[in-house]
């Protein structure tokens, strides 16, 4: 026999599921995450998308809390919605559905189990059974559908781009601070620290080579003062490499991130983009410091090798899978962004001589 319980637990369930879901958008997620097929059928941008998107589910646990006898039809839709999402992905192989982000990786068949089993435990517990009067009713869902529309809007200012980096030799990069002797050159730090502020820039002598002034014997190496980039970067970015095949590597939107306290990335550089927590950037920077051992002058002379690393907000040292490197001429990074660049990795690209990108890869495919 039926228990009474069993409605109120099966929605309950079921509001809960996603109302985690949209919590986690709104904080933590970013339009990157949005599957592809979703992004394709939405007639509005990844930016709108995911803040309707969210609004919707929203709305939905509003509805479920004020009139569940109701609430219980829009929620069951909902997760038919999902399913519908989640077949193709399923079909296409994906290793993650993205309904939590970048940062949570679900596969797309265990996330249909859990949201078709979730719809199913609705059906079977009959919902329509219940009274009338359960739930806020519609003077409680006011408030509710108020605070659905408006958090996402308050939530989720659209990114500004940060102020591009100059061209070396032009003028200093903004992570810079200017010194004494910066009509030399471009600041460049050493040893994958930034030593701006401590020491003075680099100095090309005659025969083109740059020397590194030499710190005090037995002194160590400053490390540099967290700097906080909250203020001045998004807390997320899509970069599009599909747009930068032919500029000019200072007018894409890649230049308004990279760090260029550590080196500069020249013309005539191949670059290699890599997250250390990246299992296939792992396997082809092996691969890369493979080919140098065998070939010791593959990077050498005008092409050299610019390592850029993405950081992620959670990067621990121990969760480093690239410990084995090939010896680049620079190391770059892209800072920490909260909610991340929504790139793949690793991704590759060739800097001609005159500064244009060229041969970008998505290795990540290969």
């Amino acid at each position: 026999m039926q228990k009474p319980a069993l409605p109120g637990f099966a929605v309950s369930a079921g509001m809960l599921w996603l109302l985690a879901g949209a919590l986690y958008k709104l904080f933590e997620g970013s339009p990157n995450d949005l599957p592809q097929i979703v992004k394709d059928m939405s007639p509005l941008s990844a930016w709108e998308t995911m803040r309707a998107a969210i609004i919707v589910e929203l709305a939905v646990v509003g509805l479920v809390i004020a009139k569940p006898r109701i609430g219980w039809f829009f929620l069951a839709a909902t997760f038919g919605v999902f399913l519908a999402i989640l077949f193709p992905l399923v079909q296409a192989g994906e290793s993650s559905c993205g309904c939590f982000g970048s940062n949570v990786t679900i596969k797309p068949e265990h996330m249909m189990a859990i949201d078709g089993g979730l719809m199913l435990l609705i059906f079977i517990s009959r919902p329509w059974r219940m009274s009338p009067d359960a739930g806020l009713g519609w003077a409680g869902y006011l408030p509710l559908l108020a605070v659905a529309v408006a958090a996402p809007w308050m939530k989720l200012q659209e990114p500004t781009m940060p102020t591009p980096q100059k061209r070396p030799g032009t003028e200093l990069t903004q992570n810079a601070p200017p010194t004494k002797d910066s009509e030399a050159g471009p600041f460049v730090a050493d040893r994958d620290h930034d030593l701006s502020g401590t020491l003075d820039s680099k100095k090309p002598t005659d025969d083109g080579e740059v020397l590194l002034p030499k710190l005090p014997p037995g002194e160590p190496i400053p490390e540099p003062e967290p700097v906080p980039v909250e203020d001045i970067l998004p807390e997320f970015w899509e970069l599009r490499p599909d747009t930068w095949t032919g500029k000019d590597l200072y007018e894409t939107d890649l230049a308004s991130f990279i760090d260029q306290s550590e080196g500069a990335i020249l013309p005539g550089s191949h670059v290699v983009l890599y997250r250390r927590t990246c299992s296939v950037c792992k396997e082809h920077l092996t691969q890369l410091w493979e080919e140098a051992q065998n070939d010791p002058t593959k990077w050498s002379g005008e092409n050299q090798l610019v390592l850029i690393r993405v950081i992620e907000n959670k990067d621990l040292t121990e969760e480093n899978l690239c410990t084995v490197l090939p010896e680049p001429h620079q190391r770059v990074s892209l800072p920490a962004l909260k909610r991340g660049y929504g790139l793949k990795t690793p991704m590759s690209f060739d800097v001609d001589m005159n500064n244009m990108i060229q041969n970008v890869q998505d290795l990540s495919v290969h």
